[in-house]
């Protein structure tokens, strides 16, 4: 809307000065709305920390319904040089005695020397079964396939075949290594155990097998009657130990299935020294737990008492204070704080007492009892087909925090408030403009009124004085 910003040009008012006096008298209401606009997103701030509180003791409370957090181990050896442990939640605490014999080990074999890595060794099929050597006899691993080659004009140098082994990733890895004057092949079973042996058979296309000639300097069969042109560096074997005195073997190193719930490595022999593998339990993770549940509990009561207290000192008031929401809040904690579980079961018996400020304690001594002896996790897991504290809590803050929980009416109904203020300022602003320009019009409107009078005056008074100037000259 145009506006005037000199004075009138009839009266010498300052219109738009007036104009702007007055208006502000009229936008009172907007700045009245403006400070209760504030008042109200003060309140769904204040809210949104409520919410986020809740949300914080609802990721504690969850925790606190998981086996595995009341079901920590930990695993220790008497020699960390012969084996290493873990213990999962399944294991059970005991002792057991440790002799390690030999170490389980991945069949290594070596060719004979040629010139460099690019010399041509020759064509034909190159075969590697795994299996076991007993007897005099081959026995195959019927849990493996083995792996076939073609060894042709594109890879028969000694590179060639190294690469061919390896693209194939047939449980075998193939290396040249250099002894200074000639370089091998090196083959290496991918796993330990003497089911792992390799045996190496080719069809050489030079018409003859067992000869020193083309792919038959590769083969390798040590059964009875094999002819073997690789050289055996390391034996394939398992490995051999006894458990409390029971005699086991394994084709790794890493037991998985020898103690239930238990990973053990065996890292060295000690025949004739046992060593003593000890799983206990281990309540750090429920403490932390625990203790992480307690004070997201104090937070969210002191978040609610903060916003919705009265200080009398400096007589003012919390965001929230005289809300019923909050006090029902505090009500909904403190009632499922005191449930009894099971009959008689309460967060008292386990160490955890409510205090008079509505905050909770813990005694660490009792609680660290109770999580040994089970009774923390019947407290806050429940037993049989009854549910814990855990999810008593879960199912307050679900409510409170749920599309029609508590929490969420009151902050829709803040923003209904929001909206309802937004269309009254936008139907005073239209109110406004138009008292705006109606002043502007009637200013404007004086203004003329004025300068025409101012006019007619001048006109007047002009011809008054020529009427005054005509009487005395007729006079002489």
């Amino acid at each position: 809307m145009a506006t005037i910003s000199s004075p009138g040009l009839g009266s010498g008012l300052d219109i738009s000065g007036l104009v702007t006096q007055l208006m502000a008298v009229e936008r009172q209401p907007l700045t009245a709305l403006a400070t209760k606009e504030a008042g109200v997103q003060a309140k769904i701030s204040a809210y949104g920390a409520v919410k986020s509180a809740f949300s914080q003791l609802q990721s504690a409370a969850s925790a606190l319904q998981l086996t595995a957090t009341f079901s920590g181990r930990r695993a220790s050896v008497a020699d960390p040089a012969v084996a290493g442990i873990a213990a999962g939640t399944s294991a059970v605490a005991a002792s057991y005695s440790l002799e390690v014999t030999q170490l389980a080990q991945a069949q290594k074999l070596v060719s004979g020397g040629f010139a460099s890595s690019t010399t041509t060794v020759g064509t034909g099929t190159l075969k590697i079964d795994f299996g076991s050597y007993s007897g005099g006899n081959f026995a195959a691993n019927s849990s493996k396939t083995g792996l076939t080659l073609t060894i042709d004009s594109s890879n028969n140098t000694l590179a060639g075949i190294r690469d061919a082994i390896n693209g194939a990733q047939g449980g075998v890895t193939a290396s040249i290594v250099n002894d200074g004057s000639n370089s091998r092949l090196l083959l290496s079973s991918n796993d330990s155990g003497a089911q792992n042996a390799l045996r190496v058979s080719v069809t050489d296309s030079d018409g003859n097998n067992t000869d020193l000639a083309g792919l038959s300097q590769l083969v390798y069969d040590a059964s009875t009657g094999g002819t073997t042109r690789l050289t055996e560096q390391l034996a394939a074997r398992d490995a051999q130990f006894k458990l409390d005195n029971l005699s086991i073997t394994r084709a790794s190193n890493t037991l998985t299935d020898v103690i239930d719930g238990v990973t053990v490595n065996l890292f060295k022999t000690n025949t004739g020294s046992p060593t003593t593998l000890t799983v206990s339990r281990d309540n750090s993770g429920t403490t932390s737990a625990v203790q992480a549940f307690v004070k997201a509990y104090n937070d969210t009561i002191t978040t609610l008492k903060n916003l919705s207290a009265y200080d009398a000192g400096t007589k003012q008031a919390a965001l929230l204070q005289g809300e019923g929401t909050m006090y029902s809040l505090q009500q909904n904690l403190s009632a499922t704080a005191t449930l009894k579980i099971g009959g008689s079961s309460t967060l008292s018996s386990i160490g955890i007492t409510l205090q008079k400020d509505g905050t909770l304690q813990i005694d660490s001594s009792k609680l660290d009892q109770s999580i040994t002896s089970g009774a923390a996790a019947a407290l806050f897991r429940g037993s049989g087909s009854g549910n814990g504290l855990a999810t008593s809590f879960i199912d307050v803050v679900t409510k409170t925090l749920g599309t029609n929980g508590i929490l969420t009416s009151r902050t829709d109904g803040l923003s209904n408030q929001i909206k309802d203020i937004d269309r009254r300022r936008d139907a005073m602003n239209i109110r406004i403009n138009a008292i705006e320009a109606r002043y502007r019009a009637q200013f404007n409107a004086m203004d003329a009124a004025v300068s025409s009078m101012q006019k007619t005056s001048a006109f007047l008074t002009q011809q008054l004085d020529a009427l005054a100037n005509l009487t005395k000259t007729t006079t002489k």
